[in-house]
C-alpha cells in the first residue's frame, strides 16, 4: 500500500497513469513526475497560469452577474410593457395606468438610447462622428426630466418587478423541488428560493466531490485492470510454458512409437521385396533358360580363349618386331618399295598384254 500511494497521489496530480511496476522500473521518471506536480495542475496546466485563470474567471463571474441583473430588470419591464401592450388592445386601462405604462416605455427608450450613444462615444475616439439622428447623451437628459420621470415611476414600478421576481423565484424553487406534491406556504416556498443559490452551490460542491471520488474509482479500476493484465498474462505464460512441457514429452513419445512403426514397415517391405525378387528369377530363369545359357556361356568362354590366343600370339610378334630396334623400319621401308616395284611391274605387263593383241590386229 505505501508503496501504490505515491503513484496514486501521480495519477490524481497529473493527467497521466503509472502502474507500480512501471515506478519501480523507472524511478527517475517518478522522481521526474513528482518535480512536475509541484508546478501542474491535474488537467496539465501550469499552477500560475490555473491561478491567473481563477482570478479572471471571478472578475468575469463579476461582470457577468452584473450584466444578468441588469439583463433580468431589463427583460422584465420590457415583459411587463408587451403584456400591457396585448392588455391595452382588449380593455382600454385608466388614465393613471396608461400614463405609468407611457412613462415607463419613454425611460426605457431613452435609457435604451443614452446606452446605444455611449457606444457610440467610445467608437468616436477611432475617428467615426456618426450619430444616431444627430441625437447626443447630454441633450436627451437635459433638464432633469428623466430624473423626474424615473422617481415617478418607482414606487409603482419596484413593486410589480419585485413580484413578478419572486413569483419566477418560487417557480424555480417548485421545479427544483424532489417532491411535487409537497404543498408549502407562499411565505415558505419565498424562503427557500431565496437559500435556492446556496442550495445549488452546495449540490455543485456535492457533485464535484462526487466527480473526484468517482474518478479515483476510475483510477482504482484501471490500476485492478492493469494488475489483472498483468496476471492473467503471467499465468498464460504459465501455462504456454506446461503445455510446452508436456507437449514435448508427449511428442517425444510420440515419435518413439512413430519411429518403432515405422522401422518395423521398412523391415517388412525389405521382406517382401526380397521374396518378389525371388519369384521374380525363378520365373525368369527357367531349366531350359539356364541350360542355353550355359551353352551360350561355354561358347562365348570358347570364342574368349581363342580370341585370347590371338591377342597373345600378335602381343608376341609385336615384341619380336620391336625387339629388331631401327632396322625394323628399314625392312618394312625396303618391303614398301618391292612392293611399289612389283606393282609397277605387273601394271606394265598388263599394259603389254593388252597392246600386243591390237598390233597382232593391225597387222592383219
Amino acid at each position: 500500500m505505501d508503496g501504490g500511494l505515491p503513484c496514486r497521489n501521480m495519477n490524481m496530480n497529473l493527467p497521466v497513469h503509472m502502474s507500480e511496476s512501471d515506478a519501480a522500473q523507472n524511478p527517475g521518471c517518478v522522481n521526474l513526475l513528482k518535480a512536475l506536480s509541484q508546478h501542474l495542475t491535474e488537467d496539465g496546466t501550469s499552477k500560475h497560469m490555473e491561478e491567473a485563470h481563477k482570478l479572471a474567471k471571478e472578475k468575469m463571474e463579476g461582470a457577468r452577474m452584473g450584466y444578468l441583473e441588469k439583463h433580468i430588470l431589463h427583460h422584465e419591464v420590457h415583459q411587463l410593457l408587451t403584456e400591457h401592450n396585448i392588455a391595452s388592445h382588449e380593455v382600454a386601462p385608466d388614465s393613471k395606468t396608461a400614463q405609468f405604462y407611457e412613462a415607463l416605455q419613454q425611460c426605457v427608450a431613452t435609457a435604451e438610447a443614452c446606452d446605444y450613444l455611449s457606444e457610440r462615444n467610445d467608437s468616436e475616439e477611432h475617428g467615426d462622428k456618426a450619430t444616431l439622428l444627430g441625437l447626443e447623451k447630454d441633450k436627451l437628459l437635459a433638464g432633469n426630466h428623466q430624473k423626474k420621470m424615473v422617481s415617478m415611476i418607482q414606487p409603482q414600478l419596484i413593486p410589480l418587478i419585485e413580484e413578478r421576481l419572486r413569483k419566477q423565484c418560487e417557480e424555480l424553487q417548485s421545479f427544483h423541488e424532489t417532491d411535487s406534491s409537497s404543498t408549502t406556504g407562499d411565505e415558505l416556498t419565498f424562503a427557500k428560493a431565496t437559500q435556492l443559490p446556496d442550495v445549488l452551490r452546495s449540490e455543485k460542491m456535492k457533485l464535484e466531490e462526487e466527480k473526484k471520488q468517482l474518478k479515483l474509482a476510475k483510477l482504482l479500476r484501471n490500476k485492478q485492470f492493469w494488475q489483472y493484465n498483468q496476471i492473467l498474462r503471467e499465468a498464460l505464460h504459465t501455462l504456454e510454458k506446461l503445455i510446452t512441457n508436456h507437449r514435448l514429452r508427449l511428442q517425444a513419445d510420440s515419435d518413439s512409437i512413430t519411429t518403432d512403426w515405422l522401422d518395423a514397415r521398412c523391415h517388412a517391405m525389405s521382406l517382401k521385396i526380397r521374396v518378389f525378387e525371388a519369384k521374380l528369377l525363378c520365373s525368369t530363369y527357367t531349366p531350359e533358360v539356364l541350360q542355353a545359357m550355359k551353352t551360350a556361356r561355354q561358347q562365348l568362354e570358347g570364342a574368349v580363349q581363342e580370341r585370347e590366343k590371338d591377342l597373345m600370339r600378335h602381343d608376341q610378334a609385336l615384341k619380336n618386331y620391336k625387339a629388331i630396334g631401327s632396322d625394323f623400319e628399314e625392312i618394312v621401308r625396303e618391303y614398301q618399295e618391292l612392293t611399289a616395284a612389283i606393282d609397277n611391274k605387273k601394271w606394265a605387263l598388263r599394259e603389254l598384254k593388252q597392246a600386243l593383241p591390237e598390233e597382232e590386229l593391225g597387222h592383219r
